[in-house]
């Protein structure tokens, strides 16, 4: 009756059951999400779907661990496993100040793993909750390589019921031990909103380091519009410079208001005091006085005489002369 049995079920299902899998050379992410699902099948659980914040957490740690040649859980500039899920849109479920329903196994190897069943390296209480933890709903897995070996990572986490993010996720991101929260917000461009167009759409150009669901924070909106508005389907992945349709039927601002002024007031300084005269007929303003200089005050009469008397002394002084040349010796 055995042998009937495993003649009659497909060898994928046999393998399960038996938790005996066939063995695979694993070379692929794709490869290690099936091996795992596949344990997960052999205890009775759903497979987890594959998740695109997953996958590129799983993979950047593979590649940062290929990179630097240590098995290591932590990330560049001490960002938490938490963290990164967060800044990549995962709406991770759980107490996220105690990280969160999610867990990581890694491992390298000088050559490709073979799996043949869960590595030794993954057999413990602890390696294995990360494989068959029913709450769990989604994972994602990296493969690299450097240094001649091999490098390893799986994550598996829970999503929100809602599948939209936590409120607590900001204070995850930005408080996390370590001061990590200051080094992420050096990867997080803050999102400026954009205000309507004449159509009522307002459309938002991704920065460096903002991700779909920064965006819909901040123009209060959620992740699953954006994805429709902008054709998405499920993906998460968006790119530096994409345009985004964040929303639709919103109301433009109304224009700025403009206070009227009065005419400016000129206050005249350093400017000549001014005499008012009154007459009888009109205001005569008097112009500022000119010095004069002091002169000898001179007549017709008085120029006369001057003249005579000159006449009279050169007359006298021409007679005087003449005698003396006349007179003898």
């Amino acid at each position: 009756m055995f042998f009937l049995t495993w003649n009659i079920l497909p060898p994928s299902t046999a393998d399960a059951l038996f938790h005996q899998p066939r063995q695979t050379t694993i070379t692929s992410p794709s490869q290690l999400i099936d091996a795992i699902n596949g344990v997960r099948v052999s205890y009775g659980l759903s497979p987890l779907t594959v998740h695109t914040a997953l996958m590129q957490s799983a993979q950047s740690q593979a590649d940062y661990m290929a990179a630097t040649g240590q098995v290591t859980h932590t990330r560049p500039g001490g960002v938490t496993y938490t963290q990164q899920l967060i800044s990549l849109g995962f709406p991770l479920a759980g107490d996220l100040t105690a990280g969160g329903l999610r867990s990581e196994n890694i491992l390298s190897s000088g050559d490709p793993l073979v799996w043949n069943g869960v590595p030794l390296a993954w057999q413990d209480s602890i390696h294995m909750a990360t494989i068959i933890t029913a709450s769990y709903t989604h994972i994602g897995a990296g493969v690299s390589q450097g240094s001649n070996r091999y490098y390893y990572a799986v994550d598996c986490a829970a999503a929100t019921g809602s599948g939209e993010m936590q409120d607590s996720a900001v204070v995850a991101l930005t408080s996390a031990p370590d001061s990590a929260g200051s080094v992420v917000s050096q990867y997080i461009v803050p999102v400026v909103v954009n205000t309507a167009q004449p159509d009522g759409n307002v459309y938002h150009v991704l920065q460096y380091g903002q991700t779909l669901w920064s965006v819909a924070i901040e123009y209060r909106t959620t992740i699953k519009q954006i994805q429709a508005f902008n054709n998405l389907g499920d993906d998460l992945v968006v790119y530096q410079g994409q345009k985004l349709l964040v929303k639709r039927g919103a109301t433009q601002p109304a224009p700025p208001t403009l206070i009227p002024t009065g005419p400016a007031t000129v206050t005249p300084t350093d400017l000549p005091a001014l005499t008012v005269l009154p007459t009888s007929s009109s205001t005569t303003i008097a112009a500022t006085p000119t010095v004069i200089l002091d002169e000898v005050p001179t007549s017709n009469s008085s120029s006369s005489l001057l003249i005579g008397i000159l006449i009279f002394a050169v007359l006298i002084g021409g007679g005087v002369a003449v005698w003396l040349i006349r007179e003898p010796k």
